[in-house]
């Protein structure tokens, strides 16, 4: 018995064996939870974040990276709320995680997903703003609709314009957050 008579599949010919034993070790080398993504902001042990996933991620104008348990009781900041992907942007993933099985390109460019995002300025809340996030691993930026963006390796925060640096984001445990939000603004969660 040789080595293709032993790794052949019930029912299939040798070649065809060969061909999908090839196949399902393409993908190892192609997804996007490769090392060189491991500590991005958003991306966790499984890779990018999924699209049925939200997140909240908290921004403030400091010139020291920040590392916040949960939303701040007073002070000046930006929390913005990652909702899960539309309808059509999550039946897009399907051609784009077959199309990872090739190149990891498609999904390294990104996605968009909606945002709300909450201005807070000296503890004074402003109603909830509808934005929309471009999340990509490269170049490593979210980048939001309300002229700003979070470059993903330092989690510097940004102005999309002229990149100038405002300070630094992290994110927050998502249901925590959402709970200070709810008391916050007095239930009005979504613009």
């Amino acid at each position: 018995m040789n080595a293709t008579t032993r790794l052949r599949l019930p029912g299939l010919p040798a070649r065809l064996t060969a061909v999908l034993l090839i196949a399902l070790a393409l993908p190892a080398a192609s997804q996007v939870n490769q090392k060189q993504y491991e500590g991005y902001l958003l991306v966790g042990q499984f890779g990018e974040i999924c699209t049925m996933c939200e997140a909240m991620v908290l921004c403030q104008a400091t010139s020291e990276p920040i590392a916040p348990t949960a939303v701040p009781d007073a002070g000046s900041f930006t929390l913005y709320h990652l909702h899960t992907r539309t309808f059509w942007s999550q039946v897009s993933t399907i051609w784009e995680w077959f199309i990872a099985n090739f190149s990891s390109a498609t999904l390294a460019a990104g996605h968009e997903r909606p945002v709300t995002v909450y201005r807070v300025e000296d503890g004074a809340w402003s109603p909830p703003l509808a934005a929309q996030v471009r999340v990509a691993l490269e170049p490593a930026l979210l980048t939001i609709t309300d002229g700003h963006a979070i470059e993903r390796r330092v989690r510097r925060w940004q102005r999309t314009e002229d990149a100038l640096e405002i300070g630094y984001c992290e994110r927050l445990p998502l249901w925590d957050a959402l709970t200070v939000i709810d008391t916050k603004t007095q239930g009005r969660i979504s613009p």
